[in-house]
């Protein structure tokens, strides 16, 4: 029987915008390390919240249509059923931490062609500069 606080083997899961490794998954939260090299996609959640904190690298995030920079080690908190979208300049490394390890990712627009639940006129950062 293993110690009742041991870590698991960190799992990645590669995605079309880099990949994402989950770092503790529990009933009460989950924490992943996100490393992007290209957008994510317009999405909300509908059950759980997140706390992004940005650790290495920059970009920018569109939360409901507001475009914010990513300082490091500034947390940015996305409330459940807010729009939001991430954009690296190159590289960027997050850790998110979410109160809720539910897939509950409901894609508005994608560029790398995923399935999306929903149009919107507000699709793309890429008119923004670094």
């Amino acid at each position: 029987m293993e110690p009742p606080n041991r870590v698991n083997k960190m799992k990645k899961v590669d995605k079309p915008w880099g990949y994402e490794e989950i770092l503790l998954e529990s009933s009460a939260c989950l924490v992943k390390r996100l490393v992007l090299k290209d957008e994510t996609s317009l999405h909300y959640h509908s059950v759980r919240n997140e706390v992004l904190i940005p650790v290495n690298g920059e970009g920018l995030i569109m939360l409901d249509g507001n475009v914010l920079s990513l300082v490091p080690f500034t947390p940015i908190y996305v409330k459940r059923g807010v729009k939001h979208k991430i954009v690296p300049k190159e590289f960027l490394e997050i850790i998110e931490v979410s109160d809720s390890s539910i897939d509950d990712v409901v894609r508005i627009s994608d560029k790398h062609k995923r399935t999306t639940t929903q149009e919107s006129a507000c699709n793309s950062l890429g008119h923004y500069t670094f």
